[in-house]
C-alpha cells in the first residue's frame, strides 16, 4: 500500500537521494550524491510530498512559494517501475491542497509534458530560466 508523508521527521535522506540518483532528477544532484544540499532545499521549502511503499520512497516533489500569490513545484520524481498508478498525480494535488488561488509554475521534463498537461498545466509563452549548468531545456 502507497502511504504519502508531509513531515521530515526520521526522514531517510539517503533513500531521497537514491530516488534522485534513480531518476536523474534533482538537477542531477542524487547522482553526484549531494545529500546534504537536497537535504537543506528540502528543509527551506513550502511544501513537500513523500510517496512510501514498505519503508522505501518511490516518489516525490517539493513547492517554493510565498503562499500568497505564487508557487512553483520542483523535483518531481516517482521511480519508473511506479509510473502509470496515480502516484505522480496524487503528490501533484498533495502539493496544491489549500493553494488553489496561488499562480503554480514548474519545469516539466520532456517525458512528463502529457501528464502535467492532463493535470490542468498548459505551457508557458514567456517562461525564462537560468540554469547553474548546460541545459538540454533552454533554446540558444
Amino acid at each position: 500500500m502507497i502511504t504519502y508523508k508531509t513531515e521530515i521527521s526520521e526522514f531517510d535522506w539517503e533513500n531521497l537521494v537514491d530516488l534522485y540518483d534513480e531518476t536523474n532528477m534533482c538537477i542531477g544532484l542524487g547522482q553526484k550524491r549531494e545529500t546534504e544540499k537536497i537535504r537543506r532545499a528540502f528543509q527551506n521549502s513550502y511544501r513537500f510530498v513523500t510517496a512510501w511503499d514498505s519503508g522505501k520512497i518511490i516518489g516525490c516533489a517539493r513547492m517554493i512559494s510565498d503562499g500568497e500569490c505564487y508557487g512553483w513545484i520542483h523535483d518531481m520524481a516517482v521511480l519508473p517501475a511506479y509510473r502509470k498508478q496515480d502516484i505522480g498525480r496524487t503528490i501533484v494535488e498533495k502539493l496544491l491542497e489549500g493553494n488553489e488561488g496561488l499562480l503554480i509554475g514548474l519545469t516539466s521534463s520532456f517525458e512528463a509534458v502529457d501528464f502535467y498537461t492532463k493535470l490542468g498545466f498548459k505551457k508557458h509563452k514567456t517562461a525564462m530560466a537560468k540554469y547553474p549548468g548546460r541545459s538540454d531545456y533552454l533554446f540558444d
